[in-house]
């Protein structure tokens, strides 16, 4: 099974671009993909996340939908709860850039334990960013080393991991944090094509990298300018099986 763990429906996009979106998945051997709530207001955010349970609703079987607070909101944790035990969404997202918020906050740690109380996965946006919200600081991975530390039975995901920061040895020190390939290590890959086997090497591990393609209907070639270079990855086919999906499905209790 192969699960693109990153990708954005909006609620701009019509029915039929959602169709056409699970067409180009069905082309390219793509069988799920997880859908995360975006957005610079709390408005935009909660419409995103209303939307994406919509959608998911009506494609069960072909997309997982995770939602997104603003963490330093007083009732997050109440609308997070929400969103998982009555909206039917899985997972949180957070982008420390669009939502202006920083990992390293004191009222993270609340959250972080709503997400172990919900056994639910937290993805958060690092790295660079175009637009000019927020602070690039926020969205400095070892911000989710110290998260990760503080709360080892929470699952954390690192968005647009970068094989040559400290993503992979953050992957390394804690077994509750994961890395998706979405843009950063496609973008790595095409410029140094054996750069994937060797972020593995210093993961130590093959059961914590996850395929992402960052992909919208608006941007549907996002889908193979990220998935090539994970099917290309100089790996055994065992690892690459478990990149492309498998450590997906562990991960939101699928298999």
């Amino acid at each position: 099974m192969v699960i693109d763990f990153h990708v954005h429906i909006q609620p701009r996009n019509s029915d039929d671009d959602v169709l056409k979106f699970l067409d180009t998945m069905s082309e390219l051997g793509i069988d799920m993909a997880v859908v995360h709530a975006l957005g610079r207001t709390r408005e935009e955010v909660d419409a995103s996340t209303r939307n994406i349970a919509r959608v998911v609703e009506k494609h069960p079987d072909r997309l997982i939908g995770f939602g997104s607070v603003f963490p330093s909101d007083r009732d997050a944790i109440d609308r997070l709860h929400e969103q998982v035990t009555s909206m039917g969404l899985r997972g949180l997202k957070l982008h420390p850039l669009l939502q202006q918020f920083s990992p390293g906050d004191s009222y993270m740690s609340p959250l972080m334990e709503k997400c172990i109380e919900l056994d639910i996965p937290a993805l958060f946006h690092t790295g660079g960013g175009y637009m000019r919200d927020g602070r690039l600081r926020d969205a400095d991975p070892v911000l989710l080393d110290e998260l990760a530390g503080r709360h080892p039975a929470a699952k954390i995901i690192i968005a647009h991991g970068n094989p040559f920061g400290p993503d992979p040895y953050i992957a390394a020190r804690h077994e509750n944090v994961y890395l998706d390939t979405a843009m950063t290590f496609a973008q790595m890959s095409r410029l140094i094509p054996h750069v994937g086997a060797e972020m593995l090497a210093w993961m130590n591990t093959d059961e914590r990298l996850l395929f992402g393609s960052d992909a919208f209907p608006d941007h549907l070639n996002l889908f193979t300018y990220n998935l090539d270079p994970v099917r290309a990855m100089q790996i055994s086919e065992e690892s690459k099986a478990k990149v492309l999906g498998g450590n997906a499905a562990r991960l939101l209790n699928l298999a």
